[in-house]
């Protein structure tokens, strides 16, 4: 439980430093007006839970917003549209300054699935029930004897290593 307090205000912590980052780095520059370089989604041939990636880019903005959610990222993923809104919206932050947009995924093709049936033949089940057994107090004995340890002898050999260095002149060593 700490630990997720922690790692909550860890993160909190981390995004305060980064849009303050953003802001003295904004700051400094001639335009400080939000400037949209892409926004990139699908919208066309979407199924009621398909995937969709939203990827954006935007010059001067501190961070994102996608309804009440906060993000410092550059693309966003919902993995099933039934679990999110028909209309999102979606607004970015700048320097005294924001841009909102509404984007919207509805999904237009369905799979129609009423035809497809399973049909189970000569399918015979017998169920037997089983009790279970009491566990009844006996008096258990465990021996254990005592264990024999044999030892065998090791013994080491040493080989005879013999070095044998030449002497070479220079003009062998270059």
């Amino acid at each position: 439980m700490f630990t997720n307090q922690l790692t909550y205000f860890l993160d909190k912590f981390h995004f305060i430093l980064v849009v303050i980052a953003r802001f003295f780095k904004i700051l400094f520059r001639r335009k400080k007006e939000i400037e949209q370089l892409f926004l990139n989604y699908r919208t066309e041939h979407l199924f009621e839970n398909s995937y969709i990636i939203i990827n954006y880019r935007y010059r001067n903005a501190l961070y994102y917003q996608f309804g009440v959610s906060k993000t410092l990222e550059k693309h966003i993923k919902v993995f099933d549209i039934k679990n999110c809104d028909k209309e999102i919206d979606f607004v970015v932050h700048g320097l005294f300054r924001k841009k909102s947009y509404k984007l919207r995924f509805e999904p237009d093709l369905t799979l129609d699935n009423s035809r497809f049936k399973t049909s189970i033949s000569n399918l015979n089940l017998k169920l037997e029930e089983w009790s279970i057994p009491k566990l009844v107090h006996s008096n258990i004995q465990c021996n254990i004897k005592t264990p024999m340890l044999t030892t065998k002898s090791i013994t080491v050999i040493q080989p005879n290593i013999k070095i044998s260095n030449k002497t070479f002149n220079q003009n062998e060593f270059i």
